[in-house]
């Protein structure tokens, strides 16, 4: 049951993150409007290439260690005398490129996944204790972290990332320590389950140096057939109460404790329970300053509350107590434990009350029996999730996506999930955009993109599938690569709880699906010259430091090196085009070229597209006179918070204090 299960093991330290952020915005995709001060810093002035326009979209571990373990009895040891793996290193792979962090699309930044990282545990003296490779994922529960905001670092918010990690190698020292033994023996098909939470990301260039850096909060335990692979098949917590900031107390309130994942073992009388994406920090570091008393019950009746600014309470006798959150002030009972607890030896009252019943964190007020709800479980323990639920797809290319459906904990079985696709969004016309460079195309055009069924069903392990086919589609972004598609889904018929507890909602499938295209029989220069343009427009460090990919020639003396960058495997972390947003058949072109280089006389000024057929023209008009959606607005605003692009970093005090 994902790296909730026991044996487990947490460990933390700083990631580094050196994401480009010239292709944040869409805009800079125009060849025919991009200007050289993109590829600059932003000043006080002008956006320029926002905040680290040379960032090479790298992604690893620095300065992690194993911090603490948990038997399979449940109980947990930071004592490295009664296990060696304790106090180990954790970091990436030897003597190679580290692995990448990027978007799906500039239009779809709400998803950014881990590429080609690979993950290991050594000694000290560098030997090998565990290795293998993290399955690509996208960060999920995008959520507040910082009660202080984010004045210093630039970014309140934490995200996170669940996969598996596959092909385990187990070094040869790994039999010294009983934990990674009871590990090795109780994980199945040799993959484990890994979980990565991260806060605390630096935009800025503060003084304390930790520009790029952020902290990361890690658990690892088995994995077992049959379950999803990119997230926890977990019961879900959220968050209802929005506090407002102190010195404007009208603005949105941030919600706290707003997504949080939770393991109950009804057969060990156990409930472990992951507060590491959610506990409210008072900086980028971890530091807690939070002066609650949290409880955690079970609730005797169903709550349904959504969030608000409003408190709801509960009265002692409308729940079952299992017991308090014992949270430590200051940073370190976090970066020991990653906020994850586990209560064992639960009440037999409390081991039925929770087969059916909704877990409640709760808050002492100043109410004598009163208590405070500070997050829910979800509405009638209902949890349906996309695995793999970040999708490319060339044309006439079909992919199956997994999606799992739980009601506390438990497969639904024989259930109908309704799929729906978000509806076009329109043209942002250059006057409206800021800064205004050119027109941004909308998204979810052509309809007729995608083919796939509108109804799956659930088998015995609540895992439906869903075949997703891409359609040939032609430039409808004019100057971007395909076209961005979201797909909604739910229980037929179930509505959507409305406390999803992120600032993104968690049913939805984001697809990048590419343009046709044809590959000549003798590519020649005019044919890549658009798509090398944007390359050195979009990563100037590339331009800067290695090969200036619009000047042919350059390309043809390093062209060796190109060729086998080109054609590396799409999980290799030298893989080009880095963000992987490239039509496959655009970039066998390019590989066509490289290996028999012809520069031609033809000037090609722009990729834009001069007819638009009257089909999509139609959909452009409707698009236009159609309002966004809820989740089209919650993915503006989340870019927005992702970015730190003109946010309010609200400071919270007081924060639960009722």
């Amino acid at each position: 049951m994902s790296y909730l299960n026991v044996p487990r093991l947490t460990f933390s330290g700083d990631f580094i993150s050196d994401v480009s952020t010239v292709n944040n915005d869409t805009q800079h995709y125009n060849n025919s409007t991009f200007q050289s001060k993109y590829q600059k810093p932003k000043t006080e002035i002008a956006a320029n290439g926002w905040w680290n326009p040379e960032g090479g979209a790298t992604f690893g571990f620095q300065d992690c260690h194993v911090k603490q373990i948990i038997g399979e009895d449940g109980t947990s040891t930071s004592d490295p005398l009664l296990d060696d793996i304790i106090g180990q290193i954790v970091c990436g792979a030897e003597g190679r490129n580290s692995g990448k962090m990027v978007d799906l699309d500039p239009q779809q930044q709400m998803v950014s996944q881990l590429w080609g990282v690979t993950f290991r545990i050594l000694t000290a003296k560098n030997e090998l204790l565990l290795e293998g490779k993290i399955d690509p994922t996208g960060f999920r529960n995008l959520q507040m972290r910082q009660q202080t905001g984010g004045k210093v670092n630039g970014q309140p918010f934490g995200g996170t990332w669940t996969s598996v990690i596959e092909d385990v190698v187990w070094g040869d020292l790994a039999h010294s320590s009983p934990f990674l033994m009871a590990l090795k023996s109780k994980t199945q098909e040799n993959k484990l389950s890994i979980n990565l939470n991260a806060f605390g990301y630096y935009y800025n260039h503060a003084k304390d140096g930790r520009f790029s850096l952020g902290r990361i909060l890690g658990g690892l335990g088995p994995w077992f057939t049959n379950e999803p692979k990119l997230f926890a098949p977990a019961r879900r917590l959220y968050g209802i109460i929005g506090d407002a900031p102190n010195d404007n107390p009208k603005t949105q309130q941030p919600i706290f404790f707003g997504a949080s994942n939770f393991l109950f073992d009804k057969k060990n009388a156990r409930l472990s329970i992951d507060l590491g994406s959610s506990f409210p920090i008072s900086d980028s570091m971890g530091n807690i300053s939070l002066n609650t008393n949290l409880v955690l019950a079970v609730s005797k009746k169903s709550i349904t509350f959504s969030a608000s600014d409003s408190i709801n309470l509960v009265t002692g006798n409308d729940v079952l107590f299992i017991g308090e959150v014992e949270y430590e002030k200051g940073a370190d009972w976090i970066n020991t434990t990653s906020a994850i607890l586990d209560f064992n030896n639960l009440s037999n009252d409390v081991v039925s009350a929770l087969e059916d019943n909704q877990l409640l964190l709760l808050g002492r007020a100043s109410i004598n029996n009163m208590y405070s709800i500070i997050a829910r479980e979800a509405i009638d323990g209902i949890v349906i999730r996309a695995d793999n639920f970040v999708q490319r797809l060339d044309t006439n290319q079909t992919n199956e996506v997994r999606l799992y459906a739980y009601q506390f904990g438990v497969p639904l079985q024989n259930k109908n999930i309704t799929i729906t696709q978000e509806p076009p969004t329109a043209v942002s016309p250059k006057k409206d955009n800021q800064p205004p460079i050119c027109d941004i195309p909308g998204n979810n055009y052509p309809a007729a993109g995608l083919t796939f069924d509108t109804t799956i069903v659930t088998d015995n392990n609540g895992l439906a599938i869903l075949k997703l086919t891409g359609n040939s589609i032609n430039c409808p972004r004019e100057y971007l690569d395909g076209q961005i598609y979201t797909l909604d889904y739910q229980l037929t018929n179930v509505p959507i709880d409305a406390a999803s507890g992120s600032v993104m909602p968690d049913n939805f499938i984001a697809i990048h699906l590419r343009d046709h295209y044809e590959i000549p029989n003798t590519p020649v220069w005019s044919d890549i010259k658009p798509t090398m343009i944007q390359f050195a427009n979009l990563y100037p460090i590339m331009s800067k430091f290695f090969i200036d990919f619009s000047d042919p020639d350059a390309l043809i003396a390093k062209k060796d090196l190109l060729i086998f960058a080109f054609d590396r495997d799409i999980h290799d972390p030298i893989y080009m085009p880095v963000t992987r947003d490239l039509s496959e058949n655009k970039r066998l072109t390019i590989l066509k070229w490289l290996n028999n280089p012809i520069i031609d006389e033809q000037i090609v000024l722009s990729t834009e597209k001069k007819v638009v057929d009257a089909n999509l023209a139609e959909e452009l008009l409707q698009a236009k006179a159609t309002p966004l959606t809820d989740y089209q607005k919650q993915l503006k605003d989340a870019v927005r918070a992702k970015n730190g692009s003109n946010f309010s970093s609200p400071e919270i005090k007081n924060l639960f204090e009722f």
